[in-house]
């Protein structure tokens, strides 16, 4: 059984609530989780959501999202914030994590920045990763990651099922 699992998604579909859920559903399971999801808290001058990326080990938030004003036109992402999430997810490898979740291989990893050297470091430890992928960054994730990962669908029962067998397997 492969190591590295990812939930494709279209656009539009709410995947960091999906993945803040499953992380829950995950930990009352009784799964150790390390790695960071995506919360949209509020919103900016302009409507756009503030971000923060939550440590699942911690419990601690990164502000992702920088507001830049009213006369701005859209949010942009903190580059500081994304990297001190970046902690969370070399900690969650450090700690024996059962299960490493990375809320999503975005436009930074596409394009060889955000999370992506930290998502390798898990892969080349060996720690068991979940991650979403948009469908239209999935030829770049196929790039990145290789053919060596398990595509599951965004049903939590099948997700929580691989996740566990992944952990019973370790034990």
């Amino acid at each position: 059984m492969t190591l590295l699992a990812a939930i494709p998604y279209t656009s539009g579909f709410q995947i960091d609530g999906f993945m803040a859920a499953l992380a829950a559903r995950l930990k009352a399971r009784g799964l150790r989780l390390g790695g960071v999801v995506q919360h949209n808290d509020g919103a900016c001058e302009q409507g756009c959501l503030s971000m923060a990326l939550e440590d699942l080990a911690s419990g601690h938030r990164f502000p992702i999202s920088e507001n830049r004003g009213a006369a701005s036109s859209g949010c942009r992402l903190d580059a500081s914030g994304l990297a001190a999430a970046g902690g969370a997810l070399t900690a969650a490898l450090a700690s024996g994590a059962d299960l490493v979740i990375v809320n999503k291989f975005g436009r930074q990893e596409m394009l060889g920045q955000g999370l992506r050297q930290e998502i390798a470091a898990a892969l080349m430890a060996g720690v068991p990763l979940l991650i979403a992928v948009r469908l239209d960054f999935l030829a770049a994730w196929r790039d990145f990651a290789g053919d060596d990962w398990t595509e599951l669908p965004g049903e939590p029962e099948r997700i929580e099922a691989w996740a566990l067998s992944l952990a019973r397997a370790a034990a």
